[in-house]
């Protein structure tokens, strides 16, 4: 299960990418998912391999780094009120992100296959224009579960 931990918030406020970040990383890190490592590799990996991305509805982060920081696998998710600035995948160009999907996969070998079903989501405007919406964990889920990210479906 990729959100067992519930490590899952909506509606958040934070001035800048770096602390969206920090918060995400303590929140696994207190559900021992990550090493304490994690919160650093993750915001120099940001820093050198940008991961927004600006769909047709919203802009998203994907923030990960290797498995070798992680201890669980697990998902974070984080839709926020006022989007905030990443770089986008590929030319750094401005991401204003809505919805942070930080990745913490203990097997390098999930990355490809959870990226190309993150990106399908992205792709799906129903989908994601009903994440915008959302305020309750369960709802989230069942959207996760439903556009095969979550497993139990």
């Amino acid at each position: 299960m990729y959100f067992d931990k519930r490590v899952i918030l909506f509606d958040q406020v934070f001035p800048n990418q770096i602390s969206v970040l920090k918060t995400l990383t303590r929140f696994l890190e207190e559900k021992n998912c990550v090493k304490s490592s994690y919160q650093q590799a993750i915001i120099n990996r940001e820093s050198q391999f940008p991961t927004g991305l600006n769909t047709t509805t919203v802009g998203v982060a994907i923030p990960h780094t290797d498995a070798k920081y992680v201890n669980e696998t697990q998902i974070a998710f984080m839709s926020l009120s006022k989007p905030v600035e990443f770089k986008q995948m590929g030319d750094n160009a401005k991401v204003e992100a809505k919805f942070i999907f930080m990745l913490a996969l203990d097997n390098p070998h999930k990355q490809p296959q959870m990226l190309q079903r993150l990106m399908a989501l992205f792709q799906n405007e129903k989908a994601m224009k009903k994440l915008e919406t959302i305020k309750d964990e369960k709802d989230f889920i069942e959207i996760m579960k439903k556009e095969g990210i979550e497993e139990g479906q």
